[in-house]
């Protein structure tokens, strides 16, 4: 299990360090042609759109993944015993449940509704924009029964202080 996930962080945390990097490239362009060329640049809106609507979806999965997803943690800190196995075991059902109906199944039926659009500047089918919703749902179930089989056997390990206290902002 360990080699699966560090295979699938490895794929998902590549393909948003890479759509991070060609965001940042665009928006460097954005800027440049807006200011010194003063000709605005038609595609970047765009492309940043569309970069950031992937760059969510898989960020989340990547999240899912770390444990580093937001979480109100009081009442599972709260419970002891059986009650807080329990409630541990809540999470990656509950992204399981979400990401299967809402990502996955949504996001298919988001992709069959848009078949026929296309992107107003770059005309792209919008297919591929409304794919980051069950390509990131699909990672999001394998992590979410990675997550549920490390907890039932115990394997699991959390993320370190710093990591969390840097996603919750703290």
């Amino acid at each position: 299990m360990k080699a699966a996930r560090r295979i699938l962080d490895s794929v998902v945390g590549a393909a948003c360090c890479l759509i991070l990097a060609l965001m940042i490239v665009v928006l460097a362009w954005q800027v440049f042609s807006r200011y010194a060329l003063n000709t605005p640049s038609t595609f970047s809106e765009e492309i940043l759109r569309y970069g950031m609507i992937w760059s969510s979806f898989l960020g989340a999965a990547y999240a899912c993944s770390r444990g580093t997803h937001m979480a109100v943690g009081l009442v599972r800190d709260m419970a002891k015993g059986r009650l807080a196995y329990l409630l541990h075991l809540l999470v990656p059902i509950s992204f399981l449940i979400f990401s299967v109906t809402v990502l996955i199944v949504g996001g298919l039926r988001a992709m069959d509704i848009a078949s026929g659009q296309y992107s107003a500047v770059l005309q792209i089918p919008m297919v591929w924009v409304y794919a980051a919703m069950p390509v990131g749902g699909a990672f999001m179930v394998v992590y979410s029964i990675l997550n549920l089989l490390e907890r039932l056997f115990e394997t699991r390990e959390e993320a370190d202080p710093l990591e969390k206290a840097m996603a919750s902002g703290d």
